[in-house]
């Protein structure tokens, strides 16, 4: 009797045993999952020609279950705003109109007024401060974390969370330095694009367009053209 109690507990035992380590390699095999998600992920957005199709559809695949995946969905709440935001900036940045806002075709078009140009870059340099706030905001570790926050989750998973999601590689540091950096010139450059409208419209009757060129009457309001037009 007692060799068979003893046999039935460590039958019990062995059965909890092999249970936790199925356990073990199930959450082991969940974060390897995880992090290779975010590895392919990250390759993609360094691609020379990013595909956003295929960012999209593997920002919205969850591949992990239980609290894994309501920490892989996190992430990709997370990189998805990321994403939106940076697109947005380049969507702005893309619109053929800013190229062609000091062009004598719009000078031609829309001059000498420009009130659809005048109310074009004022919506662009909205934008641009718009999403240069929210992209900035979501680079920090207090944007990224705040997409963890109130989900219920172990510390071990909240650490998981930090180690793949926030960074203190310098190269991140620096990419963002750089962003912020190409944003405010951009601005910049939409700034003085806004000044020359400005000045074209307050002096509309002291200059023509002739073919392509934008001709004045006064060599005071060329100079003062050629100098906004240097600092481009």
């Amino acid at each position: 009797m007692k060799k068979a109690i003893i046999g039935i507990i460590i039958a019990i035992v062995l059965v909890i045993v092999v249970g936790i380590g199925i356990l073990v390699v199930k959450d082991f095999q969940q974060e390897e999952t995880l992090r290779k998600e975010m590895l392919e992920f990250e390759n993609l957005t360094r691609a020379e020609n990013i595909d956003f199709d295929k960012i999209d559809q593997k920002i919205r695949e969850i591949k992990t279950t239980g609290d894994y995946g309501v920490l892989e969905k996190a992430m990709k709440d997370y990189l998805a705003d990321v994403v939106n935001a940076s697109v947005s900036i380049a969507n702005v940045l893309n619109d053929e109109r800013i190229v062609n806002a000091l062009t004598a075709k719009n000078y031609l078009e829309d001059g000498p007024d420009f009130i659809e140009t005048k109310q074009f870059l004022e919506e662009s340099k909205g934008k641009i401060e718009e999403y240069k706030t929210k992209v900035l905001a979501l680079l920090t570790n207090e944007g990224a974390m705040s997409y963890i926050e109130n989900k219920n989750l172990d510390q071990s998973y909240i650490d998981l969370y930090k180690e793949i999601a926030l960074s203190e590689d310098t190269a991140l540091e620096e990419d963002t330095a750089e962003l912020e950096k190409s944003l405010d010139e951009a601005m910049k450059i939409l700034e003085i694009e806004t000044q020359v409208i400005n000045f074209l419209s307050e002096n509309k009757d002291g200059w023509e367009v002739q073919g392509e060129n934008i001709v004045f009457n006064s060599q005071t309001l060329q100079n003062q053209y050629n100098q906004y037009i240097s600092q481009l």
